[in-house]
């Protein structure tokens, strides 16, 4: 499981949240099998093993993640592998209760656990903001790696968004509403593509005005971005 990218950052009474662009050809998976120790593979995925610690179940388990998703790009990698680490432990758990194992297991996460349920989502406590309806619209998305370094998400220091910034925030997340309610495709894109353009203000991505520029240019209906790593998104009709 994974996405592409947060489409809408904002703040609500100075806690940051975010609305997750699914994009399910991405995916991680975990298999477990009980063992004498907890064990991981590869090594590296200390975060998917400490989710499923958490998770308990029956364990110790060796546990064994497989994904082909990019690390560091912005594409919900360590999140992914925790949802599916927590789910081969403990399938029978939903959506919410996966959220508050998987931030206690990476101090901050995307709602991937909530799939392709178009939900706000405050990523360092774990919980829905806001459900903003049952389906994202209809429209085409391609994702496109600007390029640049990956990024260490808890690495980066907080984004403190201005006063004028959060009111405007406000209203973007209550046009997000609106657009997936009346199945607006277009509408998503405005509010993706204006959100993308103030998150330039903080974490800018490398060639973002060109990438932006040529893909309107092309028929897009907007563009979204990662909040922290290097994808961004086309947005614009099926085809």
């Amino acid at each position: 499981m994974g996405h592409v990218g947060e489409i809408l950052q904002g703040a609500l009474g100075g806690e940051p949240f975010l609305v997750s662009l699914p994009a399910p050809w991405l995916r991680s998976v975990v298999t477990v099998r009980v063992a004498e120790a907890w064990t991981v593979i590869p090594a590296d995925r200390t975060k998917a093993l400490r989710a499923a610690q958490l998770a308990g179940g029956h364990g110790p388990f060796a546990v064994t993640v497989e994904t082909e998703m990019p690390v560091g790009r912005g594409c919900g990698s360590s999140t992914a592998d925790c949802v599916a680490a927590v789910r081969a432990v403990r399938p029978e758990l939903g959506a919410a209760d996966v959220a508050q194992i998987v931030v206690e297991a990476e101090w901050a996460c995307d709602g991937t656990m909530f799939g392709l349920e178009p939900v706000a989502f405050f990523p360092r406590r774990g919980q829905v903001l806001k459900e903003l309806g049952t389906a994202w619209p209809a429209m085409g998305v391609r994702m496109v790696d600007l390029g640049g370094a990956a990024v260490d998400t808890l690495g980066l220091e907080r984004i403190r968004y201005a006063a004028a910034e959060m009111e405007e925030f406000g209203a973007l997340l209550e046009e997000l509403e609106a657009a997936v309610g009346a199945g607006d495709g277009r509408r998503v894109a405005a509010v993706a593509s204006r959100s993308a353009e103030i998150h330039q203000r903080y974490r800018p991505h490398p060639g973002f005005r060109r990438f932006q520029q040529d893909a309107m240019a092309a028929g897009a209906w907007g563009v979204a971005v990662a909040h922290s790593g290097t994808v961004a998104a086309v947005l614009g009709e099926l085809r």
